[in-house]
């Protein structure tokens, strides 16, 4: 029994290791089970491979109602998008995602009771196609597993970093109901609520069946920044860029007159209320209008009936499906500068569409009094309350049916269904034509009475404009696995299998986005499908009594691709009965998805926050002589700021076509570990790992293309003239450092940078995954203790540039934190159960691959160089609290940040808040 403990201990990660010790010591006999990473069942102990068990108790612990929560849970695990904040301009908005190892969302692997789901019906950046976890039903998580190693040669592609297996109920017999509610202390905005529900009858033994009903409602409240204004430190203000964050805008109703930087009047009419004294202007807080997070609405239902067919065939009907609906809080529009030019690119035509100038208002214009045209800064306040707005609504389903059985000594499964995924977003951006004709014309009024602008005149110039998106998949696979012979050290295992999909997929802008008719749109057309054919083997070989081989090889064929195959070999070597020594080599590969090789125009985006190197020091220059002069005013300094962030924090229009040469990108990794028991009941397991990824599919870094402009073929990059604009930055400095000689020496803007799909990029990661676990007897409950974590030791990307891998990534403001641990400990007390985790994660340098001198490029004075350049480590305590005492009821209070701990100075992002939550949760179980 004591070895049995011990080998189910080695044999798994860290939430495995005591709920193994607790099966030794109660079952007799174990059962053969399937194990994320293997085709082959087998029993709990001789499961290979680091993997992390999130079992419901842990689930529960976190109080977390969403996938993405419950998946954070885990260090290894990294939020690569989120629906509550990502950028209401993002292509993929109303989704998340998460990935491993710093390798994104693509690179890991995302299944729900082993297989695939519908890929996000918005491509992320209109190209990345991967697994939306707010479609998953949280209440219907049985328990989740965590591949830590490359599995491409069981799972095919995606597999690169690593697996995440979310395991649905598979039986549940009764009626249960839970309700959620979560809010941070002192701000109230900041909340969310959940309610959820399940049903069930029949038993698989009894009755030859059972079936259940899960039903999941989430909402959240968005905020905007006017809701968190009193919690920025000042500190936020020093930071680049961010003088003037919270200053009213002087795009307010009214207006105002811009002619220079000395002849900047209020409009007549401004009430006096609105006249800032410190300049004179009229302004308005735009503050309240400007969105952070987004008001999210979502359910979901799963429902999967066990039935047996005859005494062989045990087969599940799996149902899945959720919808979501996900509001940004936005403003009305403004009038926009009209030195500042913009381009962006017409798909239908093939064109670049620009310098595009906003028009200013024309000599004899209602609202002008000048002999001269004028730029006029107004906001137009009609376009709000509704009118403005940006929505993304989705939906996802998935209906599978899945046999399992045994004959004659050998298991076999298959499984085949057909899953939907599709998403619309609907926002509105001016016309080019529309919006410059009514301001010309004077057929708009400014600051009239409500609907003294026809809906029929705002909708000609702002109009509708969405973004669809839609995928569709069939699927059928099969394996069938046994003992095929018997070694002098055990059974020889073999699984054998295949797998076949076809997918359809696309997403298009609509027609006015593609025509280049809206200014500064990004737009995306893309339609086709694609076929996946595979087969794969795989064996499990007892060398010895104590050294067990486990060798895979998959071979997948794709549309447009050549066959790939990807090998894995692992050894796990047992030196003793507490000691374990394991070690797996793989190859990886993602196939080019439809986005990225089929029949479209391809798509345009904007790079953000992107660093002009022959620019934004010279920005940065200009923009601190009117940042430190003391006479400054802070509509001036307003102006200042966003100038410097249009070189040092630009948004730079590219254009990508799909590319059908396109190869599969592939990868290496390797890991070796060790698990030890010391003495009995507590264990510890330390993982070394090594991933190169090569072939990438993408563009290159925006970075890397600017660091390497003198070489680039003509065209390629396309700057443009911005005389205009560097003209009044320089008189604006000028105004208040007369001799100052700082300019921009004709260096134009970036316009347009064409950045076509190629497989060129490289990128090698490594680190170490640890954990340990135990447990022991207190006075009044037994104690249990978890601590997992990940060290990233180097991350390096290739660049094209230099032809050499670049410098070591990990610890930079590129790949955060190097080192993240969760060191959890458990009571249980009579009713009352009691659990705490102390999240921990190191800090970071500001610099970067696209700014590696960050604080000397940005001119930070030298009494902020000490907070500059370095992110603090981050540490905050949870703890959760659940009562058990009443009949049928369960009530549990967690604190997230209990003793709130601030966030550490982020002098690059500027402040992220990290308040104290309290959630309570309560369900009842009726019977």
């Amino acid at each position: 029994m004591k070895k049995s403990a011990i080998a189910m201990a080695l044999g798994l990660a860290f939430s495995q290791h005591a709920a193994a010790q607790e099966a030794a010591a109660t079952e007799p006999k174990l059962q053969r089970i399937e194990i994320t990473g293997s085709s082959i069942k087998r029993t709990e102990q001789e499961a290979a491979g680091s993997i992390q068990i999130l079992t419901r108790d842990d689930i529960e612990r976190t109080g977390q109602t969403t996938a993405l929560g419950i998946l954070n849970s885990s260090s290894a695990i990294s939020t690569d998008i989120s629906s509550a904040s990502s950028s209401s301009g993002s292509f993929a908005t109303g989704s998340s995602g998460v990935g491993m190892r710093g390798l994104g969302k693509v690179a890991t692997l995302v299944l729900v009771n082993g297989q695939r789901i519908a890929q996000y019906g918005l491509a992320d950046g209109a190209q990345q196609n991967f697994t939306n976890l707010d479609a998953i039903s949280a209440s219907a998580i049985d328990r989740i597993e965590i591949l830590k190693d490359g599995a491409s040669a069981i799972y095919g592609s995606d597999a690169i970093a690593g697996v995440i297996n979310i395991i649905l109920l598979k039986d549940f017999e009764g009626a249960r109901i839970s309700a959620n509610y979560k809010e941070s202390e002192n701000f109230k905005e900041n909340r969310n609520s959940n309610i959820s529900g399940i049903i069930g009858w029949g038993d698989i033994d009894r009755n030859g069946f059972n079936t259940y009903l899960t039903y999941d409602a989430y909402k959240s409240d968005g905020y905007s920044t006017g809701d968190l204004r009193n919690h920025y430190p000042e500190w936020h203000r020093q930071t680049p860029g961010r003088s003037t964050w919270d200053v009213p805008s002087v795009y307010s109703p009214t207006g105002n007159l811009y002619r220079s930087a000395s002849n900047y009047v209020p409009a007549p009419g401004c009430p006096a209320s609105s006249i800032d004294p410190r300049d004179g202007l009229c302004k308005y807080d735009i503050l309240p209008q400007t969105g952070l997070t987004t008001d999210a609405k979502r359910y979901a239902l799963a429902s999967n009936t066990h039935f047996r067919i005859g005494k062989d065939i045990d087969a599940n009907f799996e149902i899945t499906h959720a919808s979501a609906a996900n509001d940004y809080i936005v403003a009305p529009f403004a009038v926009q500068p009209t030195t500042a030019s913009s381009t962006w690119y017409n798909a239908i035509d093939g064109k670049m569409v620009g310098p595009y100038f906003y028009p200013k208002l024309p000599v004899g214009h209602a609202n002008n009094p000048y002999n001269v045209p004028v730029e006029f800064r107004a906001r137009m306040l009609d376009t709000g309350d509704g009118f403005n707005f940006n929505r993304t609504e989705s939906k996802q389903s998935r209906v599978m049916l899945s046999l399992t059985g045994e004959v004659k000594g050998f298991d076999w499964k298959s499984s085949v269904g057909y899953m939907t995924s599709d998403a619309t977003k609907a926002t509105r951006a001016a016309s080019a034509t529309g919006y410059t004709n009514a301001i010309t014309s004077g057929a708009y009024k400014f600051n009239g009475p409500a609907g003294t602008n026809s809906y029929a005149l705002l909708d000609s110039m702002f109009p509708i404009r969405t973004t669809i998106g839609e995928s569709k998949i069939g699927f059928a696979n099969a394996v069938v696995s046994g003992a095929v012979a018997q070694l002098p050290a055990g059974p020889l295992n073999i699984a054998f299998g295949t797998d076949i999909r076809q997918e359809k997929y696309e997403m298009a802008s609509s027609d006015n986005v593609l025509r280049g008719d809206l200014i500064g749109i990004a737009g995306l057309q893309v339609k086709d499908k694609m076929d996946h054919y595979a087969l794969f083997t795989e064996a499990t070989i007892p060398v010895f009594k104590s050294v067990e081989l486990n060798a895979a090889l998959r071979a997948d064929k794709s549309t447009n691709s050549d066959v790939h195959y990807s090998p894995k070999l692992g050894v796990r070597y047992t030196v003793t009965d507490g000691l374990l020594l394991r070690a797996t080599a793989s190859g990886g590969f993602r196939a080019p998805n439809v986005v990225e090789t089929g029949n479209g125009l391809g798509r345009s985006s904007f790079a953000t926050s992107t660093n002009d190197p022959r620019r934004c020091g010279i920005a940065s220059t200009l923009n601190n002589l009117v940042q430190n002069a003391a006479n400054a005013t802070p509509a001036d300094k307003s102006q200042a700021n966003t100038l410097r962030n249009a070189d040092c924090l630009a948004g730079v229009p590219t254009f990508v076509s799909s590319n059908k040469d396109l190869k599969p990108e592939t990868s290496r990794s390797f890991t070796a570990g060790v698990v030890f028991e010391p003495i009995k009941n507590w264990t510890m397991a330390l993982d070394y790992y090594h991933i190169e990824r090569k072939d990438e599919i993408g563009t290159r870094s925006v970075a890397d293309v600017l660091r390497d402009e003198a070489n680039l073929p003509a065209g390629q990059l396309v700057r443009v003239d911005n005389t205009a604009s560097d003209a009044q930055f320089v008189a604006l400095a000028r105004k208040y450092a007369p001799t100052s000689t700082a300019n921009f020496g004709g260096i134009g803007a970036i316009g347009l940078l064409y950045n076509p799909y190629v497989n060129s990029g490289k990128t090698r990661a490594s680190g170490f995954d640890f954990d340990a676990s135990g447990r022991f007897n207190t006075p009044v409950g037994q104690a249990r203790l978890k601590l997992e974590g990940t060290y990233l030791w180097k991350y390096q990307e290739f660049s094209v540039a230099d032809n050499a891998y670049d410098t070591n990534m990990a610890g930079t403001y590129d790949m955060g934190s190097r080192l993240k641990t969760k060191l959890r400990g458990s009571l249980r007390a009579g009713s009352f159960d009691h659990g705490m985790t102390i999240n921990y994660a190191s800090g970071y340098s500001n610099n970067s691959l696209g700014s590696p001198t960050y604080c000397v490029t940005n001119n930070v004075s030298a009494a902020n160089l000490g907070t500059c350049g370095h992110v603090g480590s981050n540490t905050t305590v949870d703890y959760n609290l659940a009562y058990s005492g009443i009949k049928n009821t369960k009530i549990s209070l967690y604190i997230d940040n209990l003793f709130q701990q601030d966030a550490p100075i982020q002098w690059r992002d500027g402040f992220s808040p990290q308040f104290r939550r309290i959630g309570l949760t309560a369900s009842y179980t009726f019977f």
